[in-house]
């Protein structure tokens, strides 16, 4: 996944600071973190896989926001482990799954058990179909385990709709879709139970549109309580796009609802 550079959307609060483990040294990475905490800032972490896990481990310890993925190749029961540590530590761990539920020959990766796990021990997990066809009656399970951890299910659809978006909201998922999903005037029914069903569970349905081609319908979901990321260059004054600015700019997404980048579809 590429993260655009978007100074307007910071990948985490403004007032924290992200590192990368292929850029600090750990040694270095925990003076930052309790330089940063003296001043009331946070460190977050975007692991690759340079750490090893009694590393990680220690870092835990420190309050740290950590952004690990299937690429970083680090198996279920580490990443359980790991999970629990920042849970009791005061951090936040969220974990970005677009490769297979259980890894593949070249790297490792944790099971759909392990999800279920990680979600028990406080892990937001992100989920992708972009590379692999997905179970939503098993995300729906996997949303429930993130609930009881106090973590999130965040669910990247692309393609057409399925009817059992609406499930998975219900059961406590963020849902992120393009606004290709919006292709027939059926597809924003479609949009609005599923934004219904979330809003009842306390989550939401958030709309990427980087083109906006149809104006009524993005319009039509958003007043049905979608919330809308407009990716669009600013208009002028005559332009249709104006009023999907200014639904736009009352979009509020708390930073664990995205994974690094709000108009990033992983």
């Amino acid at each position: 996944m590429t993260v655009p550079a978007r100074p307007d959307r910071p990948p985490v609060r403004k007032t924290d600071v992200l590192f990368r483990d292929d850029q600090i040294d750990p040694a270095r990475l925990t003076d930052e973190i309790r330089r940063l905490r003296r001043s009331g800032r946070r460190a977050a972490l975007i692991d690759s896989g340079v750490y090893g896990m009694t590393e990680l481990e220690w870092l835990a310890g420190e309050k740290l926001i950590l952004y690990g993925s299937d690429a970083a190749g680090r198996s279920g029961p580490d990443l359980v482990r790991l999970g629990e540590d920042l849970r009791k530590a005061g951090g936040r761990a969220l974990y970005l799954l677009t490769g297979p539920w259980n890894g593949d020959a070249d790297r490792p990766g944790p099971s759909f058990d392990d999800l279920i796990l990680m979600g028990r021990s406080g892990w937001d997990i992100h989920v992708s179909n972009r590379e692999r066809e997905r179970d939503l009656g098993r995300l729906s399970d996997l949303a429930r385990a993130c609930a009881e951890g106090g973590g999130l299910l965040v669910y990247y659809h692309a393609g057409r709709l399925d009817p059992r978006l609406e499930d998975l909201a219900g059961s406590g998922a963020w849902i992120h879709l393009s606004e290709d999903s919006l292709a027939e005037d059926a597809d924003v029914l479609r949009v609005k139970d599923a934004a219904a069903a979330a809003g009842r569970a306390g989550t939401g349905v958030v709309l990427h549109a980087p083109v906006a081609l149809n104006v009524a319908r993005i319009k039509a979901a958003v007043e049905a309580g979608v919330k809308l990321l407009l990716e669009t260059p600013p208009s002028d004054y005559r332009s249709p796009l104006r009023e999907l600015e200014a639904l736009s700019r009352k979009a509020r997404l708390s930073p664990r609802t995205y994974y690094l980048d709000p108009s990033v579809l992983p």
